[in-house]
């Protein structure tokens, strides 16, 4: 059997390996790491996985001491083959952990029947803990059916700063909520009662960051968020049913990224009194035999996102937009837009909706078709009507992706270059295999194009990706 000095260097041997690897340098002996104080090697710990923090405490005293009060504390069910041998690990490692502060508490399992109490116990132990990170993966079996709720001393845990929930259950609030220190709030897949108790935690007086993925409010129609301090807010698919829509109403905040994704009218709609800087807008259509409905919804959406600096379209409601003039004869300004971008696949130049956008948007510096950009029309004198002011004065640079190289795109490119009259760079980004040849005969041809602004570069990319059109995944918060 190895002495307990063989086995405190077994264990020194593994952490420093992590540090070495964390600060990019292989120049330090296990020895020189052994003089590090406790607070770094804790820091250390961290890196690892909680079962192998728990295999090296019993290699010697020193780990063992470090062991019992590392910040974090990460389980999943999925990592281990039994979930008898989870069960247990988790109640080991509980017991065995001091009563320090807890920066992180990660849990993900199943609840089955009778787990109630003991997941519950596990909670309100980080809780004790004072833990500040709470992360929550629940699935509740269905045979025979579990009626798990959350205990209600997470929503009294004044030391709590971030709450991360992705649980197919039904998510009750008690009447009373005392968060004073929460800042981020995650709730994903989980089902909304109808009771107004739900209001109580979105309106946290600290609260900054608020994502709401893939829930249901079937009965809930109209749900109030009321957190001064809010900054950054996601709204992705909220399901109410099909015949009934949730509206969502922001009071007081002082959002500064707002990314929303949902139909038209069946999940809701967004009243909001401060415009956010930045904006990331996936709006569609499930009921094609409505198209009206959904070209209202995406003008209100616009007109409430009017003073945006940054803003990027995921929707293809600008089709149906084209038929409806009364809109597009009250479009809205955008006065404070630099930065637009189009995630559509592929964006019509002809469209007459894009064409009074970008008549309305004045101080334009940044225009990317994430998507690919053709003109359908084959006229060959045609041109943007009205002609966009940022045209003429502002607008810098033009990004296309997922360039096709056919007529209708090269016909699209060219009516670019020729009224933008103060462009400096053209950006084309071509993700099909060409051919060497083909690439420089590309290049001759856009060269030959007549370009308004004699300041104006272009440069070609044939890369598998571009960073613009990688953006054509909605993910949020990253």
């Amino acid at each position: 059997m190895m002495g307990e000095n063989g086995e405190e260097m077994e264990a020194t041997v593994l952490v420093s390996s992590k540090f070495r690897e964390l600060i990019g340098t292989q120049d330090l002996s296990c020895e020189r790491f052994c003089d590090l104080p406790d607070a770094i090697l804790l820091h250390i710990l961290e890196f690892l996985s909680t079962r192998a923090v728990v295999r090296m405490s019993v290699l010697s005293k020193r780990w063992r001491h470090l062991s019992r009060s590392i910040p974090s504390l990460v389980f999943n069910e999925a990592s281990f083959f039994e979930r008898s041998r989870f069960l247990n690990f988790v109640e080991g490692a509980l017991s065995f952990r001091d009563l320090s502060p807890l920066k992180v508490f990660s849990l993900s399992c199943w609840v089955a029947v009778d787990d109630e109490s003991r997941v519950n116990s596990w909670i309100n132990a980080a809780i004790r803990r004072k833990v500040q990170e709470l992360r929550l993966g629940l699935i509740a079996e269905t045979h025979p059916p579990v009626k798990y709720t959350l205990p209600c001393s997470i929503f009294r845990c004044e030391t709590l700063v971030e709450f991360h929930l992705e649980s197919l259950l039904d998510f009750r609030v008690p009447s009373f909520v005392c968060l004073p220190n929460l800042k981020v709030l995650t709730l994903h897949y989980v089902r909304f009662g109808g009771d107004n108790s739900l209001e109580k935690l979105l309106s946290c007086p600290s609260l900054e960051e608020l994502s709401l993925k893939g829930c249901w409010c079937r009965q809930i129609e109209v749900l109030n968020i009321r957190a001064p301090n809010l900054l950054k807010l996601l709204i992705d698919k909220l399901f109410a049913g099909s015949d009934r829509h949730c509206q969502v109403r922001i009071h007081g905040a002082r959002i500064k990224t707002l990314h929303y994704s949902g139909t038209y009218g069946h999940d809701h709609t967004i009243s909001c009194p401060s415009s956010p800087v930045e904006a990331i807008i996936a709006v569609y259509n499930p009921v094609a035999k409505e198209p009206e409905q959904c070209a209202d919804h995406v003008f209100k959406l616009l007109k409430d996102l009017s003073n945006v600096e940054h803003l990027t379209l995921f929707y293809g409601g600008l089709q149906v937009m084209d038929e409806r003039q009364d809109l597009l004869n009250s479009f809205p300004v955008f006065r404070s837009l630099t930065q637009l971008k189009w995630a559509i696949s592929p964006m019509y130049l002809d469209f007459r909706a894009l064409q009074i956008m970008l008549s309305q948007c004045p101080c334009l510096r940044s225009l990317v078709f994430a998507g690919g950009l053709i003109k359908d029309s084959e006229m060959d004198g045609w041109t943007l009507d009205p002609m966009p002011q940022c045209f003429l004065s502002s607008l810098k640079e033009i990004r296309i992706c997922n360039f096709t190289a056919i007529n209708t795109a090269l016909s699209a490119v060219r009516v670019l270059l020729r009224t933008a009259e103060v462009l400096e760079k053209l950006f084309i980004h071509c993700s099909r295999g060409y051919r060497n040849d083909f690439r420089g005969k590309l290049m001759k041809r856009l060269m030959k194009l007549p370009r308004a602004s004699d300041q104006c570069a272009i440069s070609l990319d044939f890369r598998e990706e571009c960073s613009a059109c990688s953006s054509m995944d909605f993910d949020f918060f990253g």
